[in-house]
């Protein structure tokens, strides 16, 4: 339908919430209202704030997709995705999973590989998201939207948010028509940072031909680990490539960026775009870095047609 947007369902990282991506994805989100509607779900399980995160999101509900990646754990955030997404009721049925007996995994929490334990999710203290205040979401939010509103049609490079070096000119997407709470329903795509990547992508594997998106764009994210709860990540050496368009944006400074890399590989070459940004582990932020990702979305969708 002439006029109609593309549609992405965003999914946030381990011990945040999709309130929290909605302020953290700010910035790009409202370099692309003329194209984008996104709407934010929460994880499956609750789960502890990550690494300082309630410092810069206090007195928030913090999400997880799984805490560990058990088969029954990632089967239940698949299937529950599935539903999401809308595909056929009898493609949701087939990731339900079959009861199996649970059995104790101890894990080190120390283990500098990174083991079942995902990147982490917020940024160093050298490159904060927000300045490390007690500040609500809600307010953070609302500041943000006011400042939007009064900042005119021109570009004024001293009118930035805290701590976001993004211009506030651009016209807000991130109100009303991106809603929190949804109704399932047909989605175009997805966009997913951190933990977020590695289950939008172990979807993607488990349906194999039967794709219900037609892009992704994937941030600092790292590869799913195997649905039959072996506790390792897939590898691109015995799996098929998701042939779906894919934009995959790294940061160079993240400590994770070789999991970001393994994580790209896990898809087609054909429409995949990537790109690598001198960022931490989080979404970019900085006006030069927005523009050049959301270049790289319009491009994509373009290209769909």
């Amino acid at each position: 339908m002439p006029g109609s947007k593309f549609r992405l369902l965003a999914l946030h990282g381990k011990g945040t919430s999709g309130r929290i991506m909605k302020a953290q994805i700010k910035p790009l989100i409202d370099l692309l209202g003329d194209v984008l509607e996104v709407h934010y779900m929460d994880g499956s399980e609750a789960s502890a704030p990550y690494q300082g995160i309630e410092s810069i999101f206090p007195k928030e509900p913090y999400y997880a997709w799984y805490q560990q990646p058990t088969r029954d754990a990632l089967h239940l955030a698949h299937s529950r995705l599935a539903e999401q997404l809308s595909p056929s009721p009898a493609l949701v049925d087939s990731l339900k999973p079959q009861r199996a007996k649970m059995v104790a995994i101890t894990t080190n929490l120390e283990r500098g590989d990174l083991g079942v334990l995902t990147p982490p999710e917020t940024p160093t203290s050298a490159t904060p998201s927000f300045p490390l205040s007690r500040t609500s979401l809600n307010t953070l939010l609302a500041y943000q939207t006011s400042l939007d509103k009064s900042a005119g049609a021109h570009f004024n490079s001293r009118l930035l948010a805290p701590g976001i070096d993004t211009p506030l000119s651009y016209p807000s997407t991130a109100g009303v028509r991106t809603p929190l709470d949804l109704e399932p329903g047909n989605y175009d795509g997805m966009i997913c940072f951190s933990q977020g990547c590695a289950v939008s992508t172990g979807l993607l594997l488990e349906m194999g031909e039967r794709l219900p998106v037609r892009l992704v764009i994937l941030i600092c994210g790292g590869r799913p680990f195997d649905a039959k709860g072996t506790m390792e990540r897939v590898k691109s050496t015995s799996t098929t490539r998701i042939e779906l368009p894919s934009i995959h944006i790294h940061g160079r400074q993240d400590a994770g960026l070789d999991e970001s890399r393994k994580l790209a590989s896990l898809y087609s070459d054909r429409g995949k775009q990537v790109i690598e940004l001198d960022i931490g582990h989080c979404p970019p932020r900085r006006s030069w870095d927005v523009k050049v990702v959301a270049a790289a979305i319009r491009s994509g969708i373009s290209e769909l047609g």
